[in-house]
């Protein structure tokens, strides 16, 4: 593989980060307005599986920065590297 094909792949590899980051914030955006409803729709509720399920929630919502530092640093990495081949 020829430097420019490395650096091809690299640009192509921070434009599908940068475009996977757009797509994973419109779904965590989908995902906290349905919470956001379905707490309102359950306020009050002791159910077991309501509580389950509010749990669950708060756990895959505790995970949304993280994912979204992922693709950042992906595209941020591999930017550095296209950059030191010149």
């Amino acid at each position: 593989m020829s430097v420019g094909e490395v650096k091809a792949s690299l640009r192509a590899a921070i434009e599908a980060a940068r475009q996977g980051r757009r797509v994973f914030d419109q779904a965590a955006s989908d995902a906290e307005a349905a919470t956001r409803m379905a707490n309102a729709v359950l306020q009050g509720s002791r159910n077991e599986e309501v509580t389950g399920a509010r749990q669950a929630l708060a756990a895959a919502g505790a995970e949304v920065e993280p994912a979204r530092r992922r693709f950042d640093n992906t595209a941020k990495h591999a930017n550095t590297y296209l950059t030191r081949l010149g």
